[in-house]
């Protein structure tokens, strides 16, 4: 199912770390397919020690220097992703050859690795616990270059364990209401066997014209197969919960024509997506900033007023405009007046907006 790895030399490793002992899939140029690390954590408690472990282990299939890793985690918030980052770095990972993404991204990434086939309908992945279902779907649109893969958020399907004796009947009901809305063409399974004694109903429902997979440690098998890549450098887009939808810039205007000047390109992940611009203002104290989402549509637009600064020529007044994201759809600018040589010192004013994007049925819309 797998593809060829398309960089020779790659050392790759996907590190699952939605639990307290991390689960670890490696991946060397010589092999097809990313395979569960071997790990003994041997009661080691604690993020830094695990990665060093991790780290250590890893070293025995390839050269740290070639190693690129991604980690995924349960929640994806600025402060926990760059404490994540830390941790790592500490225990010798290089931060530039790491990278961070959540659960249904690295899901999307392994259906993405299968035979086109595999994912031209929908996915789904169903993972069974004691009492429940978690159950992920992934869609691709094909129509677009590049394709864009979406992927919904985990749903969990209470079915009660085997021993009640319900659990069939119960999983057949939601098999039939989810998969009924719309075409699947792949389902992966893990956690179960899905044997024909203890699901006779639902595993006839399930494998009803649709491929069939068992799988083992799929999200750190997505994660090591994104490792070496660049999201520039994949033939797909992914938007999910961590990606930035929005292409910020800046109105302004170059030989007399206006345009908007792009400071941070959409597509990235949202806790990298930083840009500066210095300006020059030519007239009243308002810089305008456009907001082009992926998804189409028109742009929505904030301004931003320079309250108090210093009254100058026109165009004797230089600006540094910084732009940072402390939330994937919550844009934070900073404006600090630079001024403009000796003529006309810095003042040491700056100002700071925060402009929160949302993205609702009838448009866009910007709250300040």
């Amino acid at each position: 199912m797998g593809k060829e790895a398309n960089k020779a030399g790659l050392f790759l490793a996907g590190i699952d770390y939605r639990e307290e002992c991390p689960k670890v899939c490696y991946r060397t140029e010589q092999m097809r397919e990313p395979q569960p690390l071997p790990l003994d954590f041997g009661g080691e408690t604690g993020r830094g020690a695990c990665f060093r472990r991790i780290l250590s282990a890893l070293r025995r299939y390839g050269r740290k220097e070639a190693l690129r890793t991604a980690v995924i985690l349960p929640e994806l918030s600025e402060e926990g992703i760059r404490r994540c980052i830390k941790e790592a770095c500490e225990a010798g990972f290089s931060e530039d050859r790491l990278s961070v993404m959540g659960e249904t991204e690295s899901v999307a990434h392994f259906v993405m690795h299968q035979t086109g086939d595999i994912w031209q309908q929908k996915v789904w992945l169903l993972e069974f616990g004691a009492e429940e279902v978690k159950a992920s779907s992934i869609e691709v649109n094909k129509r677009t270059v590049p394709m864009v893969v979406k992927a919904e958020e985990p749903e969990y399907w209470h079915t009660g364990s085997l021993a009640d004796g319900n659990r069939d009947e119960r999983l057949v009901r939601y098999v039939k209401e989810r998969f009924g809305r719309e075409r699947v063409s792949a389902v992966f399974l893990t956690g179960t066997d899905l044997n024909a004694g203890d699901y006779p109903k639902s595993r006839e429902e399930i494998c009803f014209r649709r491929r069939v997979f068992l799988g083992d440690q799929i999200h750190a098998r997505g994660a090591c197969m994104a490792a070496g890549e660049a999201p520039g450098e994949r033939p797909y887009l992914y938007l999910g919960e961590q990606t930035l939808l929005y292409n910020v810039g800046i109105r302004s205007s170059r030989g007399g024509t206006e345009e908007i000047y792009t400071i941070v390109d959409a597509g990235v992940n949202w806790y990298e997506a930083n840009g500066s611009c210095e300006v020059l203002l030519l007239e009243e104290p308002l810089l305008e900033f456009s907001f082009q989402s992926m998804l189409g549509g028109e742009p929505i637009r904030g301004g931003m007023m320079l309250s108090d600064l210093p009254g100058r020529p026109e165009g004797a007044c230089r600006l540094l405009v910084e732009v940072h994201f402390p939330a994937p759809a919550q844009c934070e600018i900073k404006v600090t007046d630079l001024g403009f040589g000796e003529l006309y010192p810095s003042s040491d004013l700056y100002w700071i907006e925060s402009f929160v994007l949302e993205e609702a049925d009838n448009g866009s819309s910007i709250h300040l």
